[in-house]
């Protein structure tokens, strides 16, 4: 407290009270220019005037900031006390970073399995696969919804049979779907049914997440845990490597014999190419051998007391696990369905834009690529500053900016709108490393079952918000409903973690 203001509280007691009244009264303003936001946005998504969402979100912006500041002076029994950091032994440091760095490499070679039929099946019709439009988007959507699923048991694994055998173990299993994909797509006669076998075995990449995630929480402490996790998250880059490199190693014959015959493929401006299909999946065995082999001999197993599996599921009972799981479905679903959508969102809404149609392949990956960087920071911010503090910014961001894109699906406006969903994948992004700091805050003890549990539910949101999305713009011609509700849900998001891990006097505060 500063000396005026400890002077002030001296002298006028009363005043206390007045202070408190005006920032009571500045924040019920602040709620009231949201509810006005908020109708602005409805408004405009039913195509009424758009002129009103620029002057609500301006001085809806405005009141924010003001309040932010005037907390200051909030009295000592409300104010929040600042923490003081307290020195936790770290003795396992080099052997903990060197896990944290295998663990992150290993991710990454498992989220580029995990997404390597979304570069696969793009080509089979024109290699002489006989499959509908449905059919492929079942092949790239089936992964999705295993690996979501799978999350629960491979992040209970790790306490059951330890980090290094887990984590070696299910690094080494990437070869099923890799050996299987990679035979099924040498031969166009290959039934539907069998590549959607294989397509649904490789979910069991995405699954790798969970168990990726509970070693490295397990070698770190507190108040570094945050920032470890961001790190490792560093592993959703996968889906970049992914989308890079299958489009070219499919085109060269990179295992001769051993590798097999190349296809067809028909090519639109005429012509044919000699294609390798089976390349984007035998390319990761390779890598495959040598992350397991530096998981099995670069790190040991945590010493810990074997739980059962039945033990660790008691946390589906806690209410955290249901509350960090919803803020995680928000801000793991929103990047994820922001990078999927792009590109069909610029060729729908940007078709007529003056110069000419974004290129939308040029913009799409930048989304998913900056939300992955961002993680890192929200989890170092969250050991910094608090992760309920923290979470509350990014949701906060995504809240304004869902209300925001609805004044940018113009023509005209590619440019702002760009802007925008850069911003919100950003906040999306730090938001998922905030948000991971909460859970061994919350239940340090089975915070491998919670991550599970958590990072399953995220996946989910990885899957519905962009069938949502497609269906608004078949339905309406427009997201702006999509968007809209995008930003309702994260009101209520941010309700909930305001309540639980930003509240004064909650036994969860963090």
């Amino acid at each position: 407290m500063t000396d005026f203001r400890r002077a002030q509280e001296q002298s006028h007691p009363t005043k206390t009270n007045t202070v408190l009244l005006g920032v009571i009264l500045l924040l019920v303003l602040i709620i009231s220019l949201q509810v006005w936001l908020l109708t602005a946005g409805l408004n405009t998504a039913l195509g009424g005037d758009r002129s009103i969402v620029w002057p609500a979100f301006q001085a809806s912006l405005v009141l924010f900031l003001a309040g932010a500041a005037s907390l200051r002076y909030l009295p000592r029994p409300i104010r929040a006390v600042a923490a003081r950091p307290v020195a936790e032994s770290f003795p396992d440091a080099a052997l903990a970073w060197r896990t944290l760095a295998i663990s992150a490499v290993s991710l990454t070679l498992a989220f580029a399995v995990w997404f390597m039929w979304s570069a696969i099946a793009i080509k089979l019709p024109d290699a002489g696969f006989r499959i509908s439009p449905g059919q492929r988007f079942w092949l790239t959507a089936t992964p999705v919804i295993l690996g979501s699923i799978l999350r629960i048991p491979y992040g209970i694994f790790v306490s059951r049979f330890g980090s290094r055998r887990t984590l070696a173990a299910v690094t080494l299993l990437l070869l099923v779907p890799c050996i299987g994909t990679g035979i099924a797509v040498q031969d166009p006669s290959t039934p539907f049914g069998v590549l959607l076998f294989w397509s649904a075995v490789t979910g069991i990449a995405g699954a790798n997440f969970a168990t990726s995630m509970a070693v490295v929480t397990l070698w770190f402490p507190k108040s570094k845990q945050g920032s470890a996790l961001g790190i490792n998250g560093l592993g959703n880059l996968g889906v970049t490597v992914a989308q890079f490199l299958v489009p070219i190693v499919i085109v060269a014959g990179l295992f001769g014999a051993i590798g097999g015959g190349s296809l067809s493929l028909r090519l639109k401006a005429g012509g044919t190419q000699d294609v390798w299909l089976q390349n984007a999946a035998f390319v990761w065995i390779p890598v495959i051998l040598l992350c397991t082999a530096a998981v099995w001999f670069g790190t040991r197993d945590f010493p810990m007391k074997p739980k059962t599996i039945a033990s660790q599921l008691d946390v589906a009972r806690d209410l955290h696990t249901w509350t960090i799981s919803a803020l995680y479905f928000l801000t793991f679903g929103c990047f994820v369905a922001m990078g999927a959508s792009l590109p069909l969102i610029i060729q729908s809404v940007f078709a007529d834009a003056p110069g000419g149609a974004p290129n939308p392949f040029l913009y799409a990956p930048f989304a998913p690529l900056v939300a992955t960087l961002m993680r890192p920071a929200g989890g170092w911010a969250a050991d910094r500053f608090g992760a309920g503090r923290m979470t509350a910014i990014a949701i906060g961001v995504m809240a304004v900016g869902g209300f925001s894109l609805t004044r940018f699906l113009r023509p005209e406006s590619f440019d702002g709108f760009f802007a925008t969903i850069l911003v919100i994948c950003a906040a999306s992004g730090f938001g998922n490393g905030s948000v991971f700091k909460i859970i061994p805050t919350v239940n340090p003890r089975e915070a491998g079952a919670v991550i599970g549990i958590v990072s399953c539910v995220g996946a989910f949101g990885g899957f519905f918000p962009p069938l949502f999305l497609g269906w608004c713009i078949e339905r309406f011609g427009s997201p702006a409903w999509a968007y809209t509700a995008m930003a309702v849900v994260a009101l209520g998001a941010l309700a909930v973690n305001g309540w639980f891990y930003q509240r004064e006097g909650s036994p969860t505060r963090c």
